[in-house]
């Protein structure tokens, strides 16, 4: 199951722009990283090569936050694990760093307006066809 859930994130780096700006680097950074658990900032610096002031400064200049390019990222890699139904919702949440499913069943109301299941049953279904 890891090397499907790498093929997957691998994926979802290849979507990303190649632009040169921060936040897209730190977005193909985080994705990397979400699998091993190790999606957070000091993680993330210590990778870039930079202090935590530093990334925060650049990140500002572009008008986004480490914790929006997070979300974003947990947004779309979220959507992507979901589509697997080898995957429990659970399984997802713990994938995205998330400590319990209530607060990963939040945020995913947040970014899409329904909750995991039923994107799952709606994707699933849609996928039958």
């Amino acid at each position: 199951m890891y090397w499907q859930l790498i093929e997957q994130a691998e994926k979802y780096l290849k979507s990303l722009n190649s632009g040169d700006n921060m936040a897209e680097q730190l977005k193909r950074l985080l994705a990397g990283l979400m699998a091993s658990g190790e999606a957070n900032a000091d993680a993330a610096c210590r990778r870039l090569k930079l202090s935590r002031r530093t990334l925060q400064r650049r990140l500002k200049a572009e008008r986004t936050s480490f914790q929006e390019v997070l979300q974003e990222v947990r947004a779309d890699l979220a959507v992507r694990y979901l589509s697997d139904a080898r995957l429990k919702s659970l399984e997802v949440a713990m994938l995205l760093g998330y400590s319990n499913f209530s607060s990963f069943t939040t945020a995913f109301k947040s970014w899409y307006d329904l909750p995991p299941a039923k994107y799952r049953e709606r994707f699933l279904r849609i996928a039958d066809f």
